[in-house]
């Protein structure tokens, strides 16, 4: 049988709690992420958006984009002119809202996202070395069922 561990024990625990561990793992993924896709000359928000424009496969505004990557829209408006500006993608008005411009990658932008992608599932194999194939499977099942948990999306498959 497992319950919450209390504050008492808590304190005296020498292991790091979840939050810790996670926070942790955050930052590294962070850092790592950004050293691996700074030399196609993106950010790891831009990394990002470009990342969640791909999976979605249809043109986003700004604030759906800014939504689906954790970001503020005011954030995401300067994400979105760097990439437009660097011809990673493009936005067309909307054809019902012509003061929404819906953004969509561009094929230079699929070019340097899979070279990122590349980049970052070599780092991705590196942080989950001595993983099996169903430890990584389970580990990312546990991850995503956390973030549900707290409300922050991810879909029942």
């Amino acid at each position: 049988m497992t319950a919450a561990i209390g504050v008492e024990e808590a304190r005296g625990r020498t292991e790091p709690g979840v939050s810790y561990a996670v926070a942790r793992l955050h930052q590294r993924l962070f850092a790592s992420i950004s050293e691996r896709v700074a030399p196609y000359g993106l950010t790891t928000l831009q990394f990002t958006t470009l990342s969640v424009l791909s999976r979605h496969g249809a043109p986003l505004s700004t604030s759906q984009l800014a939504r689906r990557a954790f970001m503020t829209p005011q954030s995401m408006s300067e994400v979105i002119h760097a990439l437009e500006r660097n011809g990673l993608i493009k936005r067309n008005p909307h054809p019902n809202h012509r003061r929404t411009l819906p953004a969509t990658i561009t094929p230079k932008g699929r070019r340097v996202l899979a070279a990122c992608d590349e980049a970052v599932s070599e780092f991705e194999d590196s942080m989950l070395s001595g993983f099996s194939e169903k430890d990584r499977a389970a580990f990312l099942d546990m991850v995503k069922a956390a973030v549900r948990n707290l409300g922050g999306g991810f879909p029942y498959e």
